[in-house]
Order: structure tokens, then C-alpha cells, then sequence
């Protein structure tokens, strides 16, 4: 049976981006502090999320609009250029997805994750950016904006996406994670302790419990 081929112009936005979350999986989970000039909170997940320097540490962020406007956290991250992007682990699935819904910016989701039964939920102050950090979440990264990067169009002529690269100025890890060798460099972080979920199609999400290892294979010797 021969592979079905779908030409990406022309396809509508809602089938593209069911073919995008359906096989770009898993994808890690960006749960986003931010605050705005006045000082309110905003919390809210995000899945097109992902890592991409190591020198200095950056990450990427893609953050959609919505009717022509500028989703709270990305007002915010403009307005002030700094995020804080919590870690989520099982523990904390419920109370992440509490915060996806989409309210106005006067709704402090802090409130509505304790108010729904699935606190405690600290916002505690960063070391280095205003916004706060989840004092449950078992790692966080303290970021400023870089840069802010338009991408496609929507009908209204606003964009359908902002993408935000963020340098990352501080790791926040929970007791226990940053344990370092007798030569001083930092131990990898065992999987088991984070206890990561990653985001699929759908509603659906995925855990980290059924890892595997691979030694990376070494270069074969080249022929004589």
C-alpha cells in the first residue's frame, strides 16, 4: 500500500495543524509564567516548545494568535521581555491543563487551579525576571526575549503565530536534581525523578515511564 501525500499549500489551517500536533509527538510542555506592565499574573501551557542552544542556553516558544490578537502571554512577554518556563510533570498534568482555558487577562490562573481543587499551586518570586516561578514545579527556566519573529497570516492580516526565542538566564531545580560528581560537573538528571510528560494529537498526553537507553556508536575505524 502506497503512503498518501498531502501537499501542504492549500491545506486548510485546522487540518495543518492536526497533521503538525498528530506527528510532531512527543512534544515537551512549556508551562509559562509571565506578568504584564501592571504586575498580573498570567499562566498558561504551551507545546511548540523546544530547546535549541546550549551556548548561551535558548529555547524557542511558538505562540498562536487568536481572531487577530495577541494571546495574554505573548502581550506579556513583549510588554516586559521576560518568561519564566515551568517544568510539568505528572503530578501537575490536571493543574496545567486547568490553565489552557481561555479567559481574560484579569483571571488569575493561580487562583483557578486552587479554586478547582488541584492546588497548591505557589507562585514564588525568580531570581533574575519579574514573573513568577511555580514553586511546585520540579525545575523552571528564568528567560528574557531575544527575539520575537512574526510567522504566516491570518485572514485578518495579523499573524498566525509568534515565535520567541529566549535566552535562558537561570535554572531553578527542585532538591535532589542538581547533584554534582567529586569533580564538580553536575550529574545527569535520572528521567524517573522529573517524571516528564510530553504532549500528543488531540487531547491526549503521553509519560516517561517506559525509558530505554542507547549508547551513542562510536565512529568505525576508516579503511586503510
Amino acid at each position: 500500500m502506497e503512503h498518501v501525500t498531502i501537499e501542504a499549500a492549500g491545506l486548510p489551517a485546522r487540518e495543518a495543524y492536526q497533521l503538525m500536533i498528530d506527528l510532531i509527538a512527543p512534544r515537551p510542555i512549556a508551562w509559562v509564567s509571565t506578568c504584564d506592565g501592571e504586575g498580573r499574573r498570567n499562566l498558561a501551557p504551551f507545546s511548540y516548545y523546544q530547546g535549541v542552544c546550549s551556548q548561551p542556553p535558548t529555547i524557542v516558544l511558538s505562540i498562536a494568535w487568536r481572531d487577530g490578537r495577541p494571546k495574554d502571554t505573548l502581550r506579556n512577554i513583549l510588554a516586559t521581555g521576560e518568561l519564566v518556563v515551568n517544568h510539568v510533570d505528572r503530578e501537575h498534568a490536571a493543574a496545567m491543563n486547568t490553565t489552557s482555558a481561555d479567559v481574560g487577562p484579569e483571571v488569575d490562573e493561580w487562583a483557578e487551579v486552587v479554586a478547582a481543587g488541584l492546588g497548591p499551586l505557589t507562585p514564588v518570586a525568580a531570581r533574575t525576571v519579574r514573573a513568577c516561578v511555580v514553586g511546585e514545579a520540579k525545575a523552571a527556566l528564568e528567560c528574557r526575549l531575544v527575539h520575537a519573529i512574526p510567522l504566516g497570516h491570518s485572514r485578518n492580516g495579523a499573524p498566525s503565530s509568534t515565535l520567541i526565542i529566549a535566552e535562558v538566564n537561570a535554572f531553578r531545580l527542585a532538591p535532589g536534581l542538581a547533584e554534582r560528581d567529586d569533580a564538580g560537573r553536575l550529574r545527569p538528571i535520572d528521567p524517573a525523578q522529573l517524571a516528564s510528560i510530553g504532549r500528543l494529537g488531540q487531547i491526549a498526553y503521553t509519560e516517561t515511564t517506559a525509558v530505554f537507553s542507547m549508547p551513542r556508536p562510536r565512529p568505525r575505524t576508516k579503511p586503510a
